[in-house]
């Protein structure tokens, strides 16, 4: 169950946020705009994406939906590690399914696109780039920029993203209780990623390009710009985090209501194995029949001892 709701999730997120970008390509290549396919269009998709796929897999899951967010609680929250490959490898699963899903509903568009782009002669040369088709999939070095300006762009950017969904998921942050939490993190993501153009999550990167080299070959990998887009956010995510534990959480704050509720269903929703689970609902199966033996007790004037 835990996994379903990561794949579910990751496909949520990537669902819409790709359906933003074939709009986008729509537009530009066949001069058709409309008013869902403007940059603002696009940042509230990403926004959308991450509270809708928050919100459901949360249900049965941690809902990470990221291999970063995964990592940093195997690092500083004691979550599984046995866990975690299987986590980032259903939530890549999860971006991968939902770009299959986004080319098989605009199958008919991304063939008239490419019989455009082929007319006018410069298929070859925006193919393999964000102005192409694969681009709606895939991330690609913009026209000019080095390695190490993507590296910058990236980490930085992710850094910024990383240290405010840590603080929305500390349990006694007094501003930002769970329920708000996913909508600070998610407009955290989606302006960061509106306004620098980055990727921050390995399972789009890495889900998007292996769609696209499915389709369109090896040549849609980006060569070594692909390790950037899928590692730099988990090495910043790692540095965000590992600064906010040391200089930010404070063992003497008072960890608020909400937050300790929360806290405590994921407990006992997620570290239990059967055998633990089975004791525990023993245990609550011997305090009920207690309570009922001294309900009955007090009603018929007795004392249990």
């Amino acid at each position: 169950m835990e996994l379903w709701g990561e794949l579910i999730g990751c496909f949520l997120y990537s669902y819409l946020a790709i359906g933003s970008g074939v709009a986008q390509l729509n537009a530009r290549v066949m001069e058709q705009p409309i008013l869902t396919s403007g940059p603002i269009q696009v940042g509230f998709a990403i926004v959308f994406g991450i509270v809708s796929c928050t919100s459901t897999a949360n249900s049965v899951s941690p809902a990470h939906c990221n291999p970063s967010v995964t990592i940093a609680h195997v690092l500083f929250r004691g979550f599984s590690p046995y866990k975690a490959p299987f986590y980032v490898a259903i939530q890549i699963l999860g971006g991968y399914l939902a770009c299959m899903a986004v080319y098989y509903q605009n199958f008919h568009l991304f063939k008239q696109i490419e019989e455009v782009l082929r007319e006018q002669r410069v298929l070859d040369q925006i193919q393999y780039t964000v102005a192409g088709p694969s681009g709606v999939f895939a991330f690609y070095r913009l026209p000019g920029q080095s390695h190490w300006q993507a590296w910058l762009n990236e980490f930085i950017t992710s850094m910024a993203a990383y240290t405010v969904l840590w603080a929305t998921t500390d349990p006694s942050n007094p501003l930002v209780p769970p329920r708000l939490g996913v909508w600070v993190g998610a407009f955290a993501f989606g302006v960061a990623i509106w306004s620098f153009g980055t990727i921050m999550n390995t399972s789009r990167d890495l889900g998007g390009r292996f769609w696209a080299m499915t389709i369109w070959g090896t040549r849609a990998s980006a060569g070594g710009y692909a390790a950037i887009t899928s590692l730099t956010n988990i090495e910043a995510a790692i540095v965000a985090v590992f600064l906010y534990e040391v200089f930010m959480i404070d063992s003497r704050r008072v960890v608020n209501l909400d937050s300790l509720e929360h806290s405590r269903l994921l407990k006992n929703r997620l570290n239990y194995t059967p055998d633990k689970r089975k004791k525990r609902d023993d245990a609550e199966k011997t305090v009920d029949h207690s309570n009922e033996q001294t309900s009955s007790g007090a009603s018929s004037g007795t004392t249990l001892p």
